[in-house]
């Protein structure tokens, strides 16, 4: 059961559904007051939605102009998502080297989480957790934070794809659950070619919602 929201996670979560589907555009100045009125809310769960909007990646904030829509475009998350294809593989290679049964176990448990979770957000975060737990043994390495980086960039774009495509979410949770099976027998060659073709779905339809949303503007 997941743990009720709070005023400001309310809010965030109404912004975040709206930029996501073009509702909010992208390069438009956030009004706190106007906000405030809008959800029926004080100005304080506002200020903290933002904040919790610019750490996701949806907002820029700056003290000139305020909180900004950012704008979600289908380079940035093809670069994105090139890199993560390459260097995923050179991880997941050097991590089933060290392999260790207790990052399977915590990818299950995940996973347990994921299948549960229903706010979208939550559920990209949820994701990255469940894919790094398999190349966890190897966050010491800059390939680790590197890809990593790029997990945490990956986060919004996530978010869209499952609003966009609403059987994205079990498709993934099929897919994930191929991913534990396929590591549990530690069979490394299947594990890249699943873990490859999971993610290059996702970029797919981040092009498909990307160029949806452009010409709904």
């Amino acid at each position: 059961m997941e743990k009720p929201k709070t005023v400001a996670e309310f809010v965030a979560e109404c912004l975040r559904k709206d930029i996501l589907l073009g509702e909010i555009k992208s390069g438009t100045r956030l009004k706190q007051d106007e906000i405030s009125k809008q959800l029926n809310v004080s100005s304080t769960p506002v200020r903290e939605a933002i904040k919790i909007l610019v750490v996701e990646g949806l907002l820029s904030f700056d003290s000139y102009r305020g909180a900004v829509v950012k704008n979600l475009n289908y380079q940035d998350a093809k670069d994105i998502y090139d890199l993560r294809l390459d260097l995923e593989q050179k991880l997941i290679k050097r991590s089933f080297l060290k392999y260790d049964e207790s990052f399977l176990i915590k990818a299950k448990e995940i996973q347990k989480d994921i299948e549960q979770c229903t706010n979208i957000y939550d559920w990209a975060i949820l994701n990255s957790y469940f894919h790094s737990s398999f190349w966890e043994i190897e966050n010491e390495s800059k390939l680790y934070n590197i890809v990593e980086n790029l997990m945490i960039s990956s986060v919004p774009y996530i978010s869209l794809t499952l609003m966009y495509k609403k059987t994205h979410k079990s498709i993934s949770n099929k897919e994930h659950n191929e991913l534990i099976k396929a590591y549990e027998e530690k069979n490394l060659k299947h594990f890249i070619e699943i873990n490859y073709n999971h993610t290059k779905k996702t970029r797919d339809i981040i092009e498909e919602a990307i160029e949806e949303k452009n010409k709904n503007k």
